[in-house]
């Protein structure tokens, strides 16, 4: 094999890697799009050192992104 296929054999490796990586980015950025928008509220921050304090009628939504998972908002009776 001549210098020259090889170059034209490393060229085209490296061009279908760089299609290869950029199908692969395109779909996992769809994937990551859909499940954000089927997300209504953000996941909680991590929990704090210390405990916030106790405040009367306060509420935590249910969450759906990723993090620690919230505790589930009460209901009222």
């Amino acid at each position: 094999m001549s210098l020259r296929r090889v170059y034209l054999v490393i060229l085209a490796v490296i061009a279908l890697t760089a299609v290869g990586v950029g199908f692969y980015l395109r779909h996992h950025a769809r994937a990551t799009e859909k499940a954000v928008a089927e997300c209504d509220t953000p996941a909680p921050p991590p929990k704090p050192a210390t405990p916030p304090p106790k405040l009367p009628g306060f509420t935590v939504e249910a969450s759906c992104g990723p993090g620690e998972a919230g505790k589930p908002a009460p209901t009222k009776k």
